[in-house]
């Protein structure tokens, strides 16, 4: 399986953008550990994890998804992140 890589770009400092994320992650029973710098994510998806890793680089959010249910496609995620973060 291929890693999905995804670009988000956002507006804010970037500590408030990664608090927001982990609040999101957390409020799914998600892990989350990192900083407004780097980190990982991992939450489960109908029973399968859905996890990978984030880079903060300027104004946007680079994410590489290496874990997730094989029916779930990387436009799925894309679309889904692009439309919550």
């Amino acid at each position: 399986m291929s890693a999905c890589n995804v670009s988000i770009p956002f507006t804010g400092s970037a500590q408030a953008f990664v608090q927001n994320l982990k609040t999101k992650v957390t409020a799914q029973n998600g892990s989350f550990s990192g900083d407004e710098n780097s980190g990982t994510i991992s939450v489960s998806v109908f029973g399968a994890t859905l996890g990978g890793s984030y880079t903060i680089n300027g104004q946007q959010i680079d994410i590489v998804i290496d874990k997730k249910p094989i029916f779930v496609g990387c436009k799925q995620i894309e679309g889904y992140l692009a439309a919550n973060l």
